[in-house]
């Protein structure tokens, strides 16, 4: 019996600098809150203080167009 070819993803981890967040704590709660909620992806950290996203996700079931369209459908820009 021939095993199928299951491609090995593995994780990778970016940060996203975005702007708007000037609701503090609501903001950081709602990002990480709807981020976590996505098949593909298993870690969110908000920090406020440098105003970044950084997730960790998997590649193959996420692409990183999709996870900036959703923070700015939660109201942030994407900062370079």
């Amino acid at each position: 019996m021939v095993e199928p070819n299951i491609q090995d993803h593995r994780n990778i981890t970016k940060t996203f600098k975005i702007g708007g967040l000037q609701g503090g704590q609501h903001d950081k709660e709602e990002i990480e809150t709807y981020l976590s909620e996505i098949d593909g992806l298993d870690k969110v950290i908000v920090n406020l203080e440098d105003g970044t996203v950084t997730v960790d996700f998997d590649p193959g079931a996420i692409h990183t167009d999709y996870l900036r369209g959703i923070l700015r459908s939660l109201g942030h820009d994407i900062l370079v």
